[in-house]
């Protein structure tokens, strides 16, 4: 009886084993993937490198995720030690590097352009756009590029009474580059 209950017992510890040592075996696959999207993604939004890094490779559940990140023409930090842009493309990189990985649906961001300059939002509004062939993205934005790659636009207003107006855009009308206002898009209601 009791050599029975050893037995039983063995058998149960191997198989939490067993299932410890999968959980971790489908862990590394997926963060290997997702380090590797995220660093192809960021090198295209940011033209410079990133990596994902385990604080404990060794046993991954133990520790967290240091995200590394180098924009162009800079070293390479962790993420805590970068500008409020490039750290807005490093998170960004890393979503949409999660996104090509495991899929969702549908996706919301809000003003996750706002901290960057002309040239990263103009870069981000096209990966949104190429992404948004395989998951709808629902985004509020300030930012011209944004709304230039818009498919649908929607302007909000306040008004003199203190309540938002929403005004359906049919079509958006972007005036000339002036380099003081070029942000604010100009749009006809629907």
């Amino acid at each position: 009886m009791l050599k029975n209950f050893f037995a039983r017992k063995e058998e149960i510890n191997q198989r939490i084993a067993g299932y410890d040592e999968l959980k971790k075996s489908t862990f590394l696959e997926a963060f290997h993937a997702v380090n590797a999207n995220f660093q192809e993604i960021f090198a295209e939004l940011s033209h410079g490198s990133g990596k994902l890094e385990l604080e404990n490779p060794e046993s991954p559940f133990e520790g967290g995720l240091i995200i590394r990140a180098q924009p162009r023409d800079k070293k390479m930090q962790r993420i805590e030690a970068l500008s409020g842009g490039e750290k807005s493309l490093t998170a960004l990189s890393f979503v949409f590097a999660f996104q090509r990985y495991a899929p969702a649906p549908f996706y919301a961001f809000d003003e996750v352009d706002m901290m960057l300059d002309g040239a990263n939002a103009d870069r981000l509004a096209r990966m949104v756009k190429r992404q948004s062939k395989q998951a709808q993205f629902v985004v509020v934005s300030l930012r011209r590029p944004m709304i230039e790659q818009a498919d649908h636009a929607v302007g909000v207003s306040l008004r003199n009474d203190g309540y938002s107006r929403v005004v359906g855009i049919s079509e958006i009308q972007i005036p000339q580059e002036n380099p003081e206002h070029d942000e604010e898009p100009q749009a006809r209601g629907a």
